[in-house]
């Protein structure tokens, strides 16, 4: 049963302009958003924990994640720990893993 996703104004924001961009800076998503630098990088920490985004390059560059935009829409996607301890792993229909639907 997949449980409630709780996202804040802030978080709402970063992933809305993150869907909208493909990715950016987060400079760039805090003048984009209206937030303040610190709580964007803040914000793009814990999102990236949760798998809503992912860094697009060795840059800080972030773009969100098929569950960020789950998360968006209200679906709440079933996340649970990497098997190798890499972060987490959002379980699909079938059983398998979102990594695995993608090869």
């Amino acid at each position: 049963m997949p449980r409630p996703i709780d996202l804040s104004d802030a978080d709402e924001r970063v992933l809305r302009h993150l869907r909208e961009s493909g990715a950016d800076y987060p400079a760039l998503v805090a003048a984009n958003t209206g937030l303040h630098i610190p709580l964007v990088e803040r914000r793009i920490a814990t999102l990236t924990e949760r798998g809503f985004l992912e860094a697009a390059t060795g840059e800080q560059i972030y773009r969100i994640t098929e569950a960020g935009r789950r998360a968006l829409a209200g679906d709440a996607p079933v996340v649970s720990p990497a098997v190798d301890g890499d972060g987490p792993e959002e379980t699909v229909a079938d059983g398998g893993t979102a990594s695995e639907e993608a090869e």
